[in-house]
């Protein structure tokens, strides 16, 4: 008998860099929902696009020596979402990653507004979280609403995970309020700039050190709109492409569970820059990931 959780899967007759490869220790998940987007929607098409556009950038990194075409990925399709309702989705998309991530898979998952990673956080078990992001994402609400995209930080660690942000410069009074309290801590994109990635990727190695499962989730607001200008929510003054891989480049290791990339709305990017981006930053990360792997549980880079 099939297991349940399939019932939420649809497969995708177009695959993450052009093909598959089964027993990758990647799966690849599209969940396209943007039901609460606040400015400029269209995320939902963002998995279809990244798929479309992965198949025409280089597969090896520089940075690790890893040949991503030989690490490959398991494309599993698209999560079969709720036209309105977004809680059922989260529900949907827990069941779905845990049916993969209980397999023992490094889940990718391409949003999709940043909603879909409460679901993805609680479906891979993570215990910490790693998120880029222009905003912080910690109001309790928003317009009278808690499963919102302004509000998934919040979600997450009112069950308890742990959760550090990076690259932020757009946040309420309510949030920072909320950050200090509870111990969230964050970097802005102006403090990224003055103390430089190295020690950028310390701070964050050593919020990491206790922790089991790691999760990293790429807001692709987090980086600048002059690189990435077909984001739901833009905001100036924002990171390079660079910097974001670089702090990758020297965080992420074997505990990786999942990550994912989210807020790409594709009907404002029709140039696909920012669709390109989001596929460079999942093969990037999946060769830092792949490298750490054969590199043993936890080491530091």
């Amino acid at each position: 008998m099939a297991d349940p959780r399939l019932l939420y899967l649809n497969e995708s007759s177009l695959k993450f860099g052009g093909f598959e490869k089964r027993n990758s220790p990647f799966a690849v998940l599209g969940i396209p929902m943007d039901i609460t987007s606040s400015f400029r929607p269209g995320s939902r098409f963002a998995p279809r696009k990244i798929r479309e556009v992965s198949q025409f950038i280089e597969f090896y990194s520089l940075r690790t020596g890893v040949d991503v075409g030989e690490v490959g990925f398991e494309d599993l399709g698209d999560v079969v979402l709720h036209p309105s309702d977004v809680e059922q989705n989260v529900e949907r998309i827990r069941d779905v990653v845990s049916y993969a991530s209980e397999k023992g898979k490094i889940v990718v998952s391409m949003g999709g507004e940043h909603t879909i990673t409460v679901g993805t956080v609680l479906g891979t078990k993570a215990d910490c979280v790693v998120s880029f992001d222009a905003h912080l994402d910690l109001r309790d609400e928003y317009m009278g609403y808690k499963f919102d995209h302004a509000c998934v930080m919040h979600r997450l660690a009112e069950r308890g995970v742990r959760i550090m942000e990076v690259g932020n410069r757009a946040v309420s009074r309510e949030e920072v309020e909320y950050a200090k309290e509870f111990g969230v801590p964050f970097i802005t994109s102006h403090e990224v700039n003055l103390i430089g990635t190295r020690e950028v990727a310390m701070k964050v190695k050593n919020f990491l050190r206790p922790c089991n499962r790691i999760y990293i989730t790429f807001d692709v607001d987090s980086v600048d709109p002059a690189y990435a200008p077909g984001v739901a929510t833009p905001e100036p003054e924002g990171l390079t492409p660079t910097v974001v891989l670089d702090v990758i480049n020297l965080i992420a290791d074997s505990r990786v569970v999942g990550f994912d990339v989210v807020e790409i709305s594709p009907p404002y990017d029709p140039s696909d820059i920012t669709s390109v981006l989001g596929a460079k930053l999942i093969m990037e990360t999946t060769s830092i990931v792949s490298s750490s792997l054969k590199k043993g549980k936890g080491e530091v880079r």
